[in-house]
């Protein structure tokens, strides 16, 4: 397993069937982009050799996504070093997770001892109960899925009973399904199944520079109060919105919300 470091590296050694995790202050190995992407193509790869893939459409997206994140979630120690260690990994994948979601996929690994199939499964099922649910976690690993799309594809045809219309009908079924950004980047993703080399470069990286997601938050909890609140925002592309949500015992009151895309603005008051 690579190593991940910046403050500390964490070495991922296997001990009776099981991955024992320590750290090191120094060593002398750094992983490049191109052994994570050849970790991550392989996970992927053994994915869609499941005997049994054409059955399981309604849990690809969290399958293919816990396939090709796992050498980055695999080997994990719990605290701040973790989310150093992942986020490293993750750059190296032209990733890019919020602390937020990357403390959800990590929690239900942490203080287990577990061995790779065994913590892959955990990861996908941390990601088929999120998905669904949480629309920050489903609208990251919308766009993560986007950037995976070649791994994905040339993953999938190493299998010769699967095909081009079977991985893109499949993946915007199961997409449609999760809902809220995977839902509406189904189609595409399924357009972008029918391309290679330049132009499917050229579609995920025009997808990627416009996929602006912009929400305006005010909330009161706790006895609270605000008021007063004149907030502004611009967005090209992607999905805006605004969500104002105060507890029973609170109150917010004169809120102004201005967002503009474009030519076209959205008032809230």
């Amino acid at each position: 397993m690579l190593t991940w470091y910046m403050y500390l590296a964490v070495v991922s050694s296997q001990l009776k069937g099981a991955f024992i995790v320590s750290t090191l202050d120094n060593f002398s190995s750094t992983p490049t982009p191109t052994d994570v992407k050849a970790q991550s193509k392989q996970k992927l790869s053994d994915f869609f050799q499941n005997k049994r893939i054409k059955s399981l459409i309604s849990v690809l997206v969290p399958g293919a996504l816990a396939a090709a994140l796992f050498p980055v979630f695999g080997p994990i120690v719990a605290g701040v070093a973790a989310g150093v260690a992942i986020k490293n990994g993750l750059s190296l994948l032209g990733i890019s997770l919020s602390d937020d979601t990357i403390s959800k996929l990590v929690k239900p690994l942490e203080g287990r001892q577990l061995d790779e199939d065994e913590m892959q499964d955990v990861l996908q099922n941390t990601l088929e109960q999120l998905l669904p649910k949480d629309k920050n976690v489903n609208d990251e690993s919308a766009k993560a899925l986007v950037t995976f799309v070649p791994s994905i594809k040339e993953a999938a045809l190493t299998n010769p009973k699967l095909d081009v219309e079977w991985l893109g009908e499949s993946l915007k079924t199961n997409l449609e399904q999760q809902g809220e950004a995977m839902a509406k980047v189904a189609s595409n993703v399924r357009e972008l199944i029918q391309l290679d080399g330049a132009a499917l470069d050229a579609k995920i990286q025009h997808m990627l520079a416009n996929w602006t997601h912009i929400i305006v938050e005010v909330t009161a909890r706790e006895d609270s109060e605000v008021s007063d609140v004149d907030s502004r925002a611009k967005a090209r592309g992607g999905a805006i919105g605004h969500k104002v949500a105060a507890d029973i015992r609170s109150k917010i009151e004169k809120v102004k919300i201005e967002i503009r895309r474009k030519e076209y603005a959205c008032l809230a008051a």
